[in-house]
């Protein structure tokens, strides 16, 4: 019995150096998670390696050709003569093919490796681009197109080629044109910059230093019909500068606006076919309706036109007033130095000077503007400040905490608030009034509507009104969230328990 005991011992123990002696597959993993394992050049020459997809590589002096082989009995089906092969694979078409290289040219093979692109490349590279697919070659740092089935549609002889799904936009020698699909010259390669060349009836061009709207059948190539400074095009509008002065065209570059404006822009985003305007330091907005006619949405008199972020609704300054618009004019008459309006009570705070009121959208007084401060808590509540001192008002102007307070410290869950007169913290409720005077140092609120509050250095429990729980004698307290219980320390080491619950 005694030997087999050893035997199993032994196997045990040389079972488990067989393990440890392992390499570390974990650590080797984690080592090459990021980086490129280092090529390992110790091949012999004519080593073959069989691959997927019917590739195979045969290791040579100094690098690998490459070759196609039959994955069912290893038969090769061609010579290793390719610097490298890459298999690709187009999911929606179906698609597999072979991208090949071989004496430093790209060219393509189908996935039963007949001929599809000859090998005469320096780059290649097949694109599917919203429906349609394209290769784009490169030969001796000039750009090509190839359609889908390898025949040619743009030479090799542009600097540079961009592509959009309909349009190719090509460079030669610093100047663009523009080819359809097919390779077909929509605009001669005679243009400085090409913007905005999804429609035929408005293209964006630069020659030298100006600007046009071109139409690639109507218009003359390479020549301006008019020309601008600049153009901004918007919403099937164009924002045109002819020196210093601003003019507005439609699709066509029909005129809508003269060129006497000193400023233009589109407007907010929510205010469609809207443009802010500018004349002798003057702004106002004009509006584009659906049969072209221009209207005046804001007459060009303001000091400045914007719209407020939060409501979306137009603002107007004139000097040190500022105003809504609405319904073709101001809502209060420029009165104020500031309005704000709060949707959700349907009223509006505003300012005069550096006091603050609030009124109805008709213009009735809510609350005098005789204060320094409001804050809109909720839909009936507004804590407000006059000089230093703050307090509680409802929506329809009453008092409803008086404005006695240095501090107001609201706690939404307890809707009360901490409250600091002189250097006194105190506890006052909107609906129960005063909860504890303004009479200690600090306080921490306790479950079961009670407090740990201090005066003259030491610490006490106390309930609403003030009424003594535990004397306010102990020199520190010991409280965790929601624990059951607290513990207050005397100075003379006695500590005391007291129940939460």
């Amino acid at each position: 019995m005694y030997y087999k005991i050893v035997i199993i011992f032994l196997l045990s123990f040389f079972f488990h150096l067989d393990i440890i002696g392992q390499e570390d597959t974990s650590t080797y993993k984690k080592r090459y998670a990021f980086l490129v394992k280092p090529q390992e050049n110790n091949y012999e020459k004519g080593q073959v390696f069989f691959l997927m997809d019917n590739l195979y590589k045969v290791w040579q002096d100094n690098s690998f050709m490459w070759g196609f082989y039959n994955m069912d009995n290893n038969e090769t089906l061609s010579t290793p003569k390719y610097d490298t092969i890459i298999y690709r694979y187009l999911y929606k078409q179906k698609k597999g093919f072979y991208q090949i290289k071989e004496n430093g040219k790209w060219g393509l093979l189908n996935s039963n490796r007949s001929d599809w692109v000859p090998v005469k490349y320096d780059q290649l590279n097949y694109i599917s681009k919203r429906n349609e697919h394209y290769i784009s070659v490169k030969s001796e740092d000039k750009y090509g197109v190839l359609n889908a089935d390898g025949h040619v549609i743009l030479d090799t002889e542009y600097d540079e080629i961009g592509f959009d799904g309909y349009r190719y936009k090509v460079s030669k020698g610093n100047k663009w044109g523009l080819m359809d699909i097919n390779g077909k010259e929509l605009i001669p390669i005679c243009f400085d910059k090409i913007i905005h060349h999804e429609y035929i009836s408005h293209t964006n061009l630069k020659l030298g230093d100006k600007w046009s709207v071109h139409n690639w059948i109507k218009d003359k190539p390479c020549t301006f019909n008019k020309n601008y400074n600049s153009i901004d095009y918007f919403s099937d509008y164009f924002i045109a500068r002819d020196n210093d002065k601003f003019g507005l065209l439609d699709i066509n570059a029909k005129e809508l606006l003269p060129f006497d404006y000193d400023f233009m822009s589109p407007f907010f985003l929510r205010y469609l076919n809207a443009i802010l305007v500018g004349k002798d330091k003057k702004v106002g907005i004009l509006r584009i309706d659906s049969s072209g006619n221009v209207l005046t949405s804001v007459p060009i008199q303001y000091s400045d036109v914007w719209v407020e972020e939060h409501t979306l609704k137009i603002k107007v300054r004139l000097k040190d007033k500022i105003d809504y618009f609405f319904n073709d004019q101001t809502l209060f008459d420029l009165r104020y130095n500031d309005v704000k309006y709060y949707p959700n009570i349907n009223r509006v705070m505003v300012k005069e000077g550096n006091k603050w009121g609030m009124l109805t959208i008709d213009g009735e007084q809510i609350i005098p503007i005789v204060y320094n401060k409001i804050h809109v808590m909720n839909l009936t509540q507004l804590m407000v400040q006059k000089g230093n001192k703050w307090g509680l008002m409802d929506i329809k102007g009453n008092v409803m905490i008086p404005l006695l307070y240095d501090e107001f410290d609201y706690r939404p869950k307890k809707n009360f608030f901490f409250v600091k007169k002189g250097n006194k913290w105190g506890i006052v409720s909107p609906e129960k009034g005063v909860i504890l005077s303004p009479d200690y140092d600090d306080m921490v609120t306790l479950p079961n509507r009670t407090f740990l509050v201090k005066q003259r250095g030491l610490w006490g429990v106390v309930a609403a009104g003030g009424r003594i729980l535990l004397p306010i004698e102990y020199s520190s307290y010991d409280y965790k969230y929601k624990a059951k219980q607290v513990f207050l320390k005397h100075s003379s080491g006695v500590v005391k328990k007291y129940p939460l619950f």
